[in-house]
């Protein structure tokens, strides 16, 4: 089973690479803020999930907070990936 479930990463790692080779260098450009708002969209709904009671002004601040935090442990040499 866990190998059936590397299989299907690798493979789909591969797609977004081949997805990748093939844009274009403005959609190149394009696609990191893309990227980004959609880690931050994931993001909040863990906070979510962690913060139930929470309305969207808080889960935005939470956000805030957990991306200075990333920001700092990055700038000490801690990989976050």
């Amino acid at each position: 089973m866990e190998q059936a479930i590397r299989d299907q990463a690798r493979l789909a790692l591969l797609a977004k690479v081949r997805q990748a080779r093939a844009m274009t260098e403005e959609e190149r450009v394009l696609a990191g803020p893309r990227l980004f708002a959609g880690v931050c969209e994931r993001m909040k709904e863990g906070l979510r999930d962690e913060h139930p009671d929470a309305d969207e002004a808080m889960i935005h601040q939470l956000l805030i907070q957990r991306l200075e935090k990333i920001r700092r442990l990055e700038t000490k040499g801690h990989s976050i990936s």
